[in-house]
């Protein structure tokens, strides 16, 4: 995929603001954060599809109560409840 002069200059105003607010400590992690704010189209359909399994695994009753899970890795990682 060849970059555009828009996507370029998007980028540059992204950096521009993570670096004026702190927001980014190097390179890596600037881009990091613009993969993370700027998901391609194929990642934002694997995002679009696994929040639709959720939703279909939800109704269809195969879920466990966020409580149940909390305690469990608190137990696991000797977390206090606290």
């Amino acid at each position: 995929m060849s970059v555009t002069l828009n996507e370029l200059e998007d980028f540059h105003r992204f950096a521009r603001e993570k670096l004026h607010n702190g927001g980014a400590q190097s390179l890596e992690e600037l881009c990091d954060l613009w993969r993370i704010e700027h998901p391609s189209a194929a990642e934002e359909a694997d995002i679009h599809a696994a929040i639709g399994q959720g939703i279909a695994d939800i109704q269809a009753g195969r879920y466990r109560p966020a409580e149940e899970v909390t305690a469990e890795l608190r137990k696991k990682f000797g977390i206090s409840a606290e």
